[in-house]
């Protein structure tokens, strides 16, 4: 009875063989896992950015003061008046949104008349790249404002998110539609 035996040939040829299969599947992993972290990170950017922008819009359309800022002037902070109820009437508080020296995050300082501030950061986590706020002054003497901002994952800003939003002020005297009103 004869045996076939494997000769040495035979042997290196499915030994390189199985490599190439086993880095072939190891690259194609490696490659969505990459993916997958990558679009992760880009939906925290998003996530995080649609948080602070909601937050932005709803104090600028309650702003009642805006002219710290000049129109049509792009600043790397923005400075709001805005009107709360305090007590038995109203108040007005400031809102002052900047960058950190970081760049890690952005701050809101809330202000009241009366009170101790607070301050927030939202996007902590994240490296915000570029922050414009711009007042920006409609015809009939309505206003609104501009935000742009432009957020990256940490550690050096890739995976970069940008986003330019215009909101209107609705609560600023000259945007009412009740003749006279004022704040």
């Amino acid at each position: 009875m004869k045996r076939r035996a494997f000769t040495l040939v035979e042997i290196a040829v499915s030994v390189l063989l199985a490599s190439i299969i086993v880095y072939a599947l190891s690259r194609l992993l490696s490659k969505g896992m990459e993916t997958s972290t990558k679009g992760a990170a880009h939906l925290t950017n998003v996530q995080s950015t649609a948080i602070l922008l909601s937050q932005i819009e709803d104090d600028v359309q309650r702003a009642v003061d805006l002219s710290s800022m000049q129109p049509g002037s792009e600043e790397p902070s923005a400075k709001l008046g805005i009107l709360e109820i305090a007590g038995n009437g109203l108040s007005q508080s400031s809102i002052i949104y900047e960058r950190p020296p970081s760049n890690r995050g952005l701050i809101r300082k809330h202000i009241p008349t009366s009170g101790t501030p607070e301050e927030y950061v939202y996007c902590r986590e994240l490296v915000v790249l570029d922050t414009k706020f711009t007042r920006v002054d409609l015809p009939q003497n309505r206003m609104g404002f501009r935000v742009h901002l432009k957020i990256g994952t940490p550690p050096k800003g890739t995976e970069v998110f940008e986003v330019n939003r215009f909101i209107y002020c609705s609560n600023h005297a000259s945007n009412s539609l009740v003749p006279g009103w004022e704040p």
